[in-house]
């Protein structure tokens, strides 16, 4: 990944470098396309395509930002070549792969910690969140994710990403409030468009794994690349 650690592995070769660094190291670049806004813009580019070439009112509600953000991301990421133009109109990917990896990146260094979030614990310590349904516009992220889609991974805390009032989630779910608490409750950064999956888009479930640095975790984030996210970019 952008931090140096690397997980290779096949019926010959076992190989595993964990580094002490995490890829939070800031983005060599002048575009503003990568503030907090900006990376909300991306994130629906990463994850759908052809909304590219939509309107930029469309593409600011689904990412939640002024129609000026959209404006000044798309001329950003012309300027840095991971976009050009396929006429006057429309535009194509010139590097999808390096926007998905350099979105990561600054994700995890300016969004993800900007977000949101409150801390909880179960009402019923003998609670097993598999077992859960979570309420509509809830969606499992991070670890979780990653165990319900690879089945490789044990969670170690738990982490939920919502569109609805935190107050609303903390009632279907049972919790409470615990500031040391291992269950994360997040906003969502983009409008809730009907999905049907359980868990977040697989694209922002490898950023989550990336961010906590851990073996295992790295393991999984690799797992997840290759299965569900090389093959969008």
């Amino acid at each position: 990944d952008t931090a140096g650690n690397m997980f290779l592995k096949n019926k010959s070769i076992y190989v595993l470098i964990q580094t002490n660094k995490t890829n939070r190291d800031k983005l060599k670049t002048n575009t503003k396309a990568f503030t907090k806004a900006g990376l909300k813009v991306i994130y629906q580019f990463l994850t759908n395509p052809e909304f590219i070439n939509k309107p930029y009112r469309f593409i600011g509600e689904k990412a939640t930002v002024t129609i000026a953000t959209v404006g000044v991301v798309l001329k950003d990421l012309l300027k840095e070549n991971y976009i050009i133009k396929k006429n006057e109109k429309e535009y194509k990917f010139q590097n999808r792969e390096r926007l998905f990896e350099d979105w990561v990146k600054e994700y995890n260094r300016n969004l993800r910690p900007k977000l949101r979030k409150k801390r909880y614990n179960w009402l019923n310590k003998k609670q097993n969140w598999r077992k859960l349904k979570l309420p509509k516009e809830t969606y499992w992220g991070g670890a979780n994710a990653a165990e319900k889609l690879t089945e490789y991974l044990i969670a170690e805390k738990i982490e939920i990403y919502t569109g609805l009032d935190f107050e609303k989630v903390m009632k279907s779910l049972k919790v409470l409030p615990d500031e040391n608490g291992e269950i994360i409750i997040t906003e969502l950064f983009w409008k809730n468009q009907g999905q049907s999956d359980i868990y977040v888009d697989p694209i922002l479930i490898y950023a989550d794994l990336l961010n906590e640095g851990n073996a295992r975790y790295l393991e999984t984030a690799n797992l997840i690349y290759q299965e569900h996210v090389k093959n969008k970019l």
